[in-house]
């Protein structure tokens, strides 16, 4: 990997485009913007979780969901920053993938549910702002883009089998759960019937942005396990493991908020567990697995 715009990424850039393969544009590289947003706007609800009527952009009542959504804008922080240093658009796509579901759908349910949001504060009109705008502005990253020309490099080290298992698994489960999350609120808030498919309790508004969370991380396994390929994939799986580190801490300090009488809070403790194994694995394979063309022949 390598940091844009360096004389290194220049030199790799240089010969990948010359073999012919799809360089990522500098807009799916975003190296500050994309991380720095996404760590501020993790930090209220993570840092002072049962304050973010003061501190965030609406009040959050339950201290989990307020943790929860804190660890996941901290991770995808991560993601920015390692697609940042991927030079072809085959190694930043997977984080792409992850805004392109998430941001839309964020943006509805800003819209929607308007009337709660501090628009009388800073960090609301802040919130507000950026979310309008946000899902026109990676539509334009994403046209600049798919005109970029080129093609893939080979998959040249597959996954293995049960890597590739597992990430199916997640993604079956995750992407139908936050999908009905987004589109039926009112199923899964306060005593709705499917609130128990959930470890603790939500509202309208927090069951659509969880549940965009949610799609997002499913989307996220799946792309990973059909880019099949670990030159493309491997540092995304191991930030995996700040992921599940980051909501362990959650759990220590907002557990009591979780239904451990209901089977969910348990499927999300063995979804934690599951990303410490893939992170442990792309640990390794990120070591190993060599950049495509690496002597430029």
């Amino acid at each position: 990997m390598s940091k844009l715009g360096s004389d290194q990424d220049k030199q790799v850039s240089e010969r990948y485009g010359k073999r012919g393969w799809r360089l990522a544009t500098a807009g799916t590289r975003s190296p500050i913007v994309a991380p720095v947003t996404r760590f501020l706007l993790g930090l209220p609800v993570f840092i002072v979780p049962t304050q973010t009527d003061e501190y965030f952009a609406w009040t959050i009542a339950v201290p989990m969901t307020a943790v929860f959504l804190g660890a996941c804008y901290w991770s995808s922080a991560a993601l920015a920053l390692i697609a940042s240093r991927r030079p072809l658009w085959a190694q930043t796509r997977v984080s792409m993938a992850v805004a392109l579901v998430f941001a839309p759908l964020v943006t509805a349910a800003t819209f929607i549910h308007l009337d709660q949001f501090h628009t009388d504060k800073p960090i609301g009109i802040i919130w507000v702002v950026a979310y309008g705008i946000y899902p026109v502005m990676l539509a334009l990253v994403m046209r600049r883009q798919l005109r970029e020309p080129g093609t893939d490099p080979p998959r040249a080290a597959p996954l293995a089998a049960w890597v590739r298992g597992l990430l199916i698994l997640e993604a079956v489960v995750l992407i139908p759960l936050g999908i009905a999350m987004f589109a039926l609120p009112g199923e899964f808030a306060g005593d709705g019937g499917l609130a128990g498919l959930w470890p603790w309790g939500l509202t309208l508004l927090t069951s659509q942005v969880c549940g965009a969370w949610v799609l997002a991380l499913g989307v996220f396994s799946g792309s990973i396990a059909w880019e099949n390929d670990n030159n493309r994939v491997a540092p995304y799986l191991a930030s995996f493991g700040l992921l599940g580190l980051l909501q362990v801490v959650a759990l220590a300090r907002e557990g009591d908020d979780l239904q451990w009488s209901e089977p969910a809070a348990y499927v999300f403790v063995g979804y934690l567990a599951a990303t410490f194994v893939l992170s442990a694995y792309g640990l390794l394979r990120a070591r190993r697995a060599p950049e495509p063309d690496p002597a430029g022949s």
